[in-house]
């Protein structure tokens, strides 16, 4: 990931690379995206098991 960074901003100046976002910490927000899918379908299937969601009645 360092070697993705380091060719991301090598043509970028250095007083301007610290305000560019790194590739390896925008994909570390891809991966914490992809969790919370998971955590919505999850929710998704108990919700109307549980009667979380008003309207949701089976």
């Amino acid at each position: 990931m360092a070697t993705l960074d380091s060719l991301a901003t090598s043509d970028i100046p250095a007083a301007h690379r610290s305000g560019l976002p790194q590739p390896s910490g925008q994909l570390g927000e891809l991966n914490r995206l992809s969790e919370l899918n998971q955590l919505h379908r999850a929710t998704d299937l108990t919700a109307p098991v549980t009667g979380v969601l008003p309207g949701a009645d089976a």
